[in-house]
């Protein structure tokens, strides 16, 4: 059984061109998109099999193969998002080139085997394992991302400050706007619990200088808990709106890559709720 196995994996391998290990050169680049949905992942391809005259040539080969195996594989589970029409049979050639899926470093490959049980002369057969890390538009991230809702960032500002912005995946964004407000109020309930004890020094102040003294920390320690509370009310309501705008350029630019990689291919409903419809209507982009 291994036997046959083996000789129905070199089939393909006998024909002239291997299958290239990058995708088709009508393959789409994503440009800026890729900052928002690319990936990168290391497959692991067990039975990378190389024919060739030479030891050599089977080396490379096996790697090349490794490849394409790595890359059918990265883009497999893309297969069930992808919607096909009655007339047009969804080719792994196809899909690789719809997620921009390519290799981007030399396969990572163990030493070779060559004892197989049987005799392949005049070719040597080789069979790695090898490691391949492949690049590809994270389709699975993508439509987690269309399901999200601008409402859902800014109720979330509104229950946490900087909450909106880690829902949008910016966090160093949402990282700020947490230590600053949190830290200005945190601060500010600080200087405002010294308040209490600057008041009591300053009424037994005996004399005028110590007084004035006295009451200027008591006004120092006020207007700074002030301060900071407002500080740190300023940065939520901005944590807030800045979530809200951050998530509509999101769906701006995911609206720009459906209509340009998966009109017609990628079916989906955008979540607009109740507030998105009847008072933020006309900011939302036209899905």
């Amino acid at each position: 059984m291994k036997i046959q196995n083996l000789i129905s994996l070199l089939m393909p391998l006998s024909l002239a061109g291997v299958l290239s290990a990058t995708p088709p050169k009508n393959a789409v680049d994503l440009g800026l998109d890729k900052e928002y949905f690319s990936t990168q992942k290391n497959v692991r391809v067990r039975d990378a099999i190389g024919k060739g005259r030479s030891k050599e040539i089977a080396i490379q080969n096996a790697k090349t193969d490794a490849h394409r195996k790595a890359l059918e594989r990265s883009i497999s589970s893309f297969r069930h998002f992808v919607a096909e029409s009655k007339d047009f049979q969804l080719t792994n050639e196809q899909l690789i080139a719809d997620v921009n899926a390519k290799v981007i470093d030399e396969a990572r490959c163990n030493e070779p085997k060559w004892d197989h049980g049987m005799d392949f002369s005049p070719f040597h057969v080789a069979v790695m394992d090898c490691t391949v890390t492949v690049s590809f538009f994270d389709l699975d991230y993508f439509t987690t991302e269309i399901m999200k809702t601008a409402e859902g960032a800014c109720i979330r500002s509104i229950v946490l400050s900087g909450w909106g912005q880690f829902y949008n995946k910016n966090y160093i964004t949402g990282t700020a706007m947490a230590l600053i407000t949190y830290g200005s109020i945190g601060y500010g309930y600080k200087r405002e619990t010294m308040i209490p004890g600057a008041r009591d020094a300053y009424n037994g102040a005996t004399t005028p200088a110590e007084a004035e003294q006295r009451y200027k920390e008591l006004r120092n320690h006020q207007e700074v808990a002030r301060t900071m509370y407002v500080i740190g009310a300023l940065t939520w309501a901005y944590s807030v709106w800045d979530a809200f705008e951050d998530r509509e350029r999101a769906d701006d630019v995911l609206y720009q890559v459906h209509q340009k990689y998966f009109k017609g291919k990628l079916n989906y409903e955008p979540q607009i709720s109740f507030f998105q419809k009847f008072m933020m209507q006309r900011m939302r982009p036209k899905w």
